[in-house]
């Protein structure tokens, strides 16, 4: 996926200079140039992007400011001729300074920083993404968080997940060992052959129960050795 980029700086010059090198770069797209960061704002209120280069120097307004008043900043790269401004520059989480004129060699390392964060981000998104799980409810797909589930009874053909805040379980066609195979082993633990529980939701055990949400669980024989909460 490209990187959408736009470029806020009052030399128009430096905007020519700047576009045209980033052109070289393949995974890198230029969505638009702005000599007046007022306009850039409006620009940013409607459409969201991946990366601001930005000048600080501006008649109009400090790039600084501009990203002090974003609530929610895209990644962001200062261009400068001041060096002066880096310290304030990294303090406000921008990802590079760079000095003008800026040299190829480093608008290209600028960039390799912007792929490794957005690949990081995009890990930790995938990450959060399999914090979940769907299930079937009443011809329905329910996403579930991890977190909410307290424990899960097992009823032959069918499955009751017992959830934070719900006053009733919900129940879908599963049985528990397929249940147990798609939730991490890490969380989830079986405790007995009708009960596989949330470990960090049990407030206290012993070798034959298992308390969660106040409700006493059994321990089974085979599973008590090697409870492990």
């Amino acid at each position: 996926m490209k990187i959408k980029c736009i470029l806020i700086d009052d030399e128009p010059f430096a905007l020519d200079i700047l576009e045209d090198d980033l052109l070289s770069f393949e995974d890198v797209e230029v969505i638009d140039k702005f000599t007046n960061p007022i306009l850039a704002l409006e620009f940013l209120s409607k459409k969201e992007i991946d990366l601001i280069f930005c000048d600080i120097q501006m008649p109009e307004m400090l790039g600084t400011d501009l990203l002090r008043g974003l609530g929610k900043p895209p990644l962001f790269i200062f261009t400068t001729a001041y060096q002066q401004y880096a310290i304030e520059g990294f303090e406000l989480s921008a990802i590079d300074y760079l000095l003008k004129p800026i040299r190829k060699e480093r608008l290209a390392l600028a960039l390799e920083k912007v792929r490794g964060l957005r690949a990081l981000l995009q890990k930790n998104s995938n990450s959060k993404e399999e914090e979940t799980i769907s299930i079937n409810v009443e011809y329905k797909k329910v996403k579930l968080l991890l977190d909410e589930i307290l424990y899960i009874e097992g009823l032959k053909d069918y499955v009751k997940i017992h959830l934070k805040n719900r006053a009733y379980p919900l129940l879908t066609r599963s049985n528990l060992k397929g249940m147990e195979k798609r939730l991490p082993q890490e969380i989830f633990i079986r405790i007995h052959n009708s009960y596989l529980i949330n470990k960090s939701q049990v407030t206290a055990y012993n070798k034959s129960s298992v308390t969660i949400d106040e409700v006493d669980l059994p321990v089974g024989k085979t599973y008590a050795e090697h409870l492990n909460l």
